[in-house]
């Protein structure tokens, strides 16, 4: 059987949550990005500031992660939230130092206005080396709304599994 790995950053719980459940539907590894220095958590309007701006300003911050081995997986997912618009910076850190080539790959993205498209293009963009299988938004997901999308997590997770 093909291996699959999640790889994904989330900065208020989100997008841990939509990984975890695809964890658990796809029986495989989860791989949270950290950053070295994380975006501050305690005041709201900084964190959306600081992180928009790292986003908006396609800043790579430095990841805390130890390198990662892709080479056992075949199927990668990166998931993200959409942050100003765009992929989140952690995730493009990721992307910029790592060489994916020769893997199917299917992207996830949480966003709490519903815009995915340039999100999705510049992560097809960071990917050169890549053909993206499938995407998938997902608006405001939390615990108390997961089962409104859960539906719609499980046909991905069965596309996933089918290679489509």
């Amino acid at each position: 059987m093909e291996r699959t790995a999640l790889i994904y950053y989330s900065l208020e719980g989100h997008t841990d949550l939509i990984a975890q459940k695809m964890s658990k539907e796809l029986d495989c590894p989860t791989i949270r990005l950290h950053l070295k220095k994380e975006f501050s958590t305690t005041n709201k309007f900084l964190k959306y500031f600081w992180a928009g701006k790292s986003a908006a300003l396609h800043e790579k911050p430095a990841l805390a992660n130890k390198p990662i081995d892709l080479s056992p997986y075949d199927t990668l997912i990166v998931a993200t939230p959409v942050w100003a618009g765009n992929v989140s910076s952690p995730v493009r850190s990721f992307l910029a130092t790592n060489v994916i080539e020769g893997k199917r790959v299917y992207l996830v993205a949480h966003d709490s206005g519903g815009s995915f498209e340039k999100c999705f293009a510049t992560i097809r963009a960071l990917l050169p080396k890549s053909k993206v299988q499938k995407e998938i938004g997902f608006v405001k997901v939390t615990k108390e709304t997961y089962s409104t999308h859960k539906e719609k997590l499980e046909a991905f997770c069965k596309e996933i599994l089918a290679g489509k």
